[in-house]
């Protein structure tokens, strides 16, 4: 089986349209999602039509998914991102929004784990940024493979070898090791690098890959612009931050 890793996508359907053309170049055959599929770009409806509709393994849901499907409060938010919650929850249907609030916050997919945050508290929206943080989530961790999100920066775990590691973008899943990785974000990269950002998991060959994939970053810009969102969330997708 080869899966395609998709996180982070946040409405940007150019990356998504992108990406997932290059996935069927790849034989991708089911899809995993790592959620926030909303939030940020100006094209949140389309964008989660496109992925409920995918041959999906498994998908969980992000921090904007819930923002985006409740009316909670944006006081934990910063402005730009509040503001675009905000709008989102406005361009979304109500079944759309239930969808996304019954997106569970852990997934399975065979031996595969998935969560947007951690695993020692899914809903407490928390990053891993550095061993010390993959190592409680790692505790909770029964599978070979547990795949997250949230904070847009691919990165690669090794319980065994505590180690980072991610550098080669390849990654050879061996028996007796534990891995957490992160595939980046599909729509919104925050590792300096603009190019949206998937990995596949091929289980025949036992192999991770990272990806990355130029797209159309102007026209994603220019609906933002035009849909009146934070012009600042149109300048970082060129900054890769």
């Amino acid at each position: 089986m080869i899966y395609g890793i998709i996180s982070d996508i946040h409405a940007n359907l150019e990356a998504l349209n992108a990406v997932l053309a290059r996935c069927e170049e790849l034989g991708v055959e089911q899809y995993i999602c790592v959620g926030d599929l909303v939030g940020y770009n100006a094209n949140p409806s389309e964008c989660l039509e496109i992925v409920r509709n995918l041959p999906l393994a498994a998908i969980v849901k992000g921090n904007h998914d819930e923002q985006a499907s409740e009316d909670l409060d944006l006081s934990e938010f910063n402005p730009q991102a509040a503001k675009a919650i905000e709008w989102t929850r406005d361009q979304l249907s109500q079944e759309q929004r239930d969808y996304l609030r019954d997106l569970p916050m852990k997934a399975r997919a065979g031996r595969i784990t998935v969560v947007h945050a951690t695993l020692d508290n899914p809903d407490m929206w928390g990053y891993i940024m550095d061993k010390y943080a993959a190592e409680a989530s790692l505790s909770y961790q029964f599978s070979q493979v547990c795949f997250y999100g949230h904070s847009h920066v691919p990165m690669a775990f090794d319980r065994q070898m505590d180690v980072e590691m991610m550098e080669s973008g390849v990654i050879n899943v061996e028996p007796g090791h534990k891995y957490l990785i992160n595939p980046g974000s599909v729509g919104q990269p925050r590792d300096k690098d603009p190019r949206a950002s998937f990995a596949t998991y091929d289980t025949d060959e036992c192999v991770i890959k990272l990806h990355r994939l130029e797209y159309d970053i102007e026209a994603t810009q220019k609906k933002i612009i035009e849909a009146g969102l934070p012009e600042r969330l149109a300048q970082r997708l060129s900054l890769g931050y």
